[in-house]
């Protein structure tokens, strides 16, 4: 049985890190793109990554809360790093997730179910540089790489 789109979309990027990348369709996204690495105006791919991420990662722990019929009290952070790798860069991608409200075991339940549920984090999850952590404070920094 062949898979059915639910959704779809096409975004383009005519000049790599320097102009603009944009969604086609009536849609009318259009952002201008830059590299972390230079001094420019622009979104550049380490804030899509979180961006993506924090958003569907929570909204699917939220839905996994409302199903469980458990408090709906899940944040996320995400923070996102280059580093020079061995050849070019490497992203080191860190999801830090408090949900204040929940027993430990039961918040490390609902985040385990929510991985193999979010598309992002389908994509995401297996790969070294990439932790999911469950945190008490989203503002305590987390130590690059772990």
């Amino acid at each position: 049985m062949s898979e059915v789109s639910l959704y779809h979309t096409y975004v383009q990027n005519h000049n790599g890190l320097t102009g603009t990348s944009f969604v086609e369709g009536d849609e009318g996204l259009a952002l201008g793109v830059s590299s972390s690495l230079i001094k420019a105006p622009g979104t550049n791919p380490e804030q899509f990554i979180g961006f993506a991420l924090a958003t569907c990662f929570n909204a699917t722990i939220r839905l996994v809360e409302a199903r469980e019929k458990t408090a709906e009290d899940s944040a996320l952070r995400v923070r996102v790093d280059i580093v020079k790798d061995d050849p070019g860069y490497k992203f080191l991608v860190t999801a830090l997730i408090a949900m204040t409200e929940h027993e430990r075991q039961d918040a490390e339940h609902i985040i385990a179910v929510a991985l193999d549920e979010c598309p992002v984090a389908k994509l995401l999850k297996d790969n070294e540089n990439v932790v999911f952590r469950l945190v008490d404070d989203l503002n305590a920094e987390p130590v690059l790489g772990e």
